[in-house]
C-alpha cells in the first residue's frame, strides 16, 4: 500500500472518529436504544476500513458516568494493516446531559459507573456488533431477583407480658448523699 494512501486512510479514520457521536441522542434513551443506534455505526466503520485493506481486531464501546448530571460515550477500535502495523480508531463524546436518558438507564449508569460493550466483528448480516456487558447483566439480574431469595432473616415478633407488681419504683442508681 502506497504511503499516500495510508496517510489518507489514517486521516480519514481520525475524521470518522471525530464525527461518530454527532446527533446520536434523543430524549428517553434506554441502554438498548443507545446500543441500537451505535451498533450500525460501528459496523459501518469496521466494513469501511476493512474495504480499504485494514483488518479489524478488537474494540469496545463504553457509557461512562461523568458527574451527577452527565455521562459520556467512548469507543476504541483496533485495526491492523497488511504490514502488521496497528491503527487505533477512538473517540469520546462531549459530556451528555443525563436528562437525555430514561430514568432506569441513568440509575444503572450511576450504579455501575462504566458499562462496556465489547465490539465484535459481525460474522453475518444478522449479528450484533456490540456484545452484552457482563456487569450490566449481573446488575439487572440482581435487581430482578425476588426479595425472598436474599439471605435476610425475617423479623420475628415477640410479646412481653408486663406484670405491674414486678415493676420497681426504686431507682437503679442511688443518688449521692452529701
Amino acid at each position: 500500500m502506497a504511503l499516500e494512501n495510508k496517510i489518507e486512510m489514517v486521516a480519514d479514520l481520525v475524521e470518522a472518529a471525530k464525527n461518530f457521536f454527532v446527533d446520536l441522542f434523543r430524549p428517553n434513551m434506554t441502554l438498548e436504544k443507545i446500543s441500537d443506534v451505535v451498533s450500525p455505526r460501528l459496523d459501518d466503520t469496521i466494513k469501511k476500513y476493512e474495504a480499504r485493506g485494514l483488518e479489524y481486531s478488537a474494540g469496545k464501546f463504553s457509557i461512562k458516568y461523568a458527574d451527577e448530571k452527565h455521562f459520556q460515550l467512548e469507543f476504541e477500535m483496533y485495526f491492523r494493516d497488511e504490514e502488521g502495523k496497528w491503527h487505533k480508531c477512538a473517540n469520546e463524546s462531549d459530556l451528555r446531559d443525563a436528562t437525555l436518558l430514561e430514568a432506569g438507564a441513568w440509575k444503572t449508569i450511576q450504579a455501575l459507573k462504566v458499562i462496556t460493550f465489547p465490539i465484535e466483528k459481525p460474522k453475518s448480516a444478522d449479528d450484533e456488533v456490540l456484545q452484552k456487558d457482563k456487569k450490566l447483566e449481573e446488575y439487572r439480574e440482581a435487581l430482578a431477583a425476588p426479595a425472598d431469595t436474599l439471605d435476610l432473616e425475617k423479623p420475628t415478633e415477640k410479646t412481653i407480658d408486663i406484670v405491674p407488681e414486678k415493676i420497681s419504683t426504686t431507682p437503679a442508681i442511688e443518688p449521692d448523699k452529701k
